[in-house]
This record gives C-alpha cells, structure tokens and sequence, in this order.
C-alpha cells in the first residue's frame, strides 16, 4: 500500500481546518494542521509535509507571508509547495495574484471560502510538480 501523503494546515480558523482536513482525508492524505504560523513552521521542520496550506492573515494580518518567506529560504523545506489559501482581498481590498512573487512565496494562491474540488485539484497539481 503507498505511503499517505502528508499535508500541513497552518491557519487558526479551527472549522475551516476540519473541513479542509475532512476533504483531504477523503483523498487519502494524513493532515496535520497548527494554529498559528511560528507553531507551523516548527510542525514543517518536524514533519516535513508534502504539502503546506497557509493562511496569511494569524496572529498578525501579514504572519503567513512571514512563514512562507521562512519556509521558502530553508534548504530543507524549500522544495515543499505551499497554497497560500486567503480572504486578505475581502479583508482588507488588496488583492494579491501569483505575480507578486517578490512578496508571495507560494506556489499557488486561493481565496477563502474554497470548494472542496478547487481544493483539490489545487493540492494534486502542487504535489505533483
């Protein structure tokens, strides 16, 4: 039997990671989720996930660009994709794409609410690269 594909929730809505994790599971994957950016880096350096779904806006309305700059710049986490998943663009009116890598450092980009098979889809392109 194949080996599950682990996936890391890093947000601190604790319903929209049960739904998340409820749809990943459905897929197969062992999901891990932490509430908070600092304690979701920690959780990436411990398990090494084959894939990061981040918030931006934690602890601070910026915390998840600040997890994925230090996820991006560390030679051993570098390599795993990363959905940044957002509502900054309700939230605040600015709205980020995919082009603003100087600042995003993401693989890909989604806003909040999600449907599960946008989800997915997303998750199964960014695994696969």
């Amino acid at each position: 039997m194949p080996v599950a594909k682990k996936a890391l929730i890093i947000d601190d809505d604790a319903d929209l990671i049960e739904a998340l994790k409820l749809v990943l599971e459905s897929k197969g994957y062992e999901v891990h989720s932490a509430p908070e950016g600092e304690s979701g880096y920690k959780k990436a350096e411990e398990i090494k996930p084959d894939v990061i779904i981040l918030d931006v806006m934690m602890k601070t309305k910026d915390q998840g660009f600040q997890v994925s700059y230090r996820l991006k710049n560390n030679p051993s986490l570098s390599h795993i994709p990363i959905l940044m998943l957002t509502s900054v663009g309700k939230e605040t009116g600015f709205v980020f794409s995919k082009n603003d890598e100087d600042y995003l450092m993401a693989d890909d980009l989604a806003q909040k609410p999600i449907t599960p098979a946008e989800l997915i889809s997303k998750i199964e392109k960014l695994v696969k690269k």
